[in-house]
């Protein structure tokens, strides 16, 4: 028998890998730097037209007298409403993740309910100028929301049914985010809490 050996084929040898893993990352550097370069370059603004879209994002057209009369009176009661918001909040995630006492919760609603159903009513009775009419409809809408949401807290200190607190946290961010729309006409620049 003369022998015919059957050659195996192995591993390729650590120079080979090395070698095709340094062809492999050029090819890939080369390909990556050939997509950034055919891609269409954007042009630079100057700086000068830079600041001054900037400055007109920035500055809102200033309120007439009648506008800032009426934002003036809304303040007052936007400090408070914005209090008593927070107060609401806190008082649910205490109550989702520290105590469980209904009634505790229950007692910190209470007075909060009242505040934004008085609210809703003071803002409706409020007299806002044509060009605000918008404005005023959403601050009403917000503190009528905030009012609903104490209503539903109230109910599930009452039967226990968790879907009231949901319903009560979709009618709070709601109310949240009219209260920022007003804010951003009204008082730019404030601080928002959320």
């Amino acid at each position: 028998m003369g022998g015919c050996a059957i050659q195996t084929i192995g591993l390729p040898g650590r120079w080979p890998l090395l070698l095709a893993s340094v062809v492999v990352v050029l090819a890939a550097t080369t390909g990556v730097a050939w997509l950034l370069e055919s891609r269409p370059q954007s042009v630079p603004k100057p700086a000068a037209q830079i600041d001054s879209t900037r400055a007109e994002k920035a500055q809102p057209p200033a309120l007439t007298a009648e506008e800032e009369r009426f934002a003036t009176g809304l303040w007052t009661l936007h400090r408070e409403a914005t209090r008593s918001a927070v107060a609401m909040s806190f008082a649910g995630i205490v109550y989702q993740t520290e105590n469980r006492d209904v009634r505790s919760l229950a007692q910190k609603i209470e007075p909060l309910a009242k505040f934004f159903h008085d609210a809703e009513t003071q803002v409706r009775t409020m007299s806002a100028p044509p060009s605000l009419s918008k404005t005023h409809g959403q601050y009403v809408d917000a503190m009528a929301l905030y009012a609903n949401a104490a209503t539903e807290i109230l109910k599930f200190t009452d039967d226990g049914d968790s879907k009231h607190l949901d319903d009560a946290h979709r009618m709070d961010v709601e109310a949240s985010e009219d209260m920022l729309r007003v804010g951003e006409v009204l008082w730019p620049g404030q601080y928002r809490p959320h």
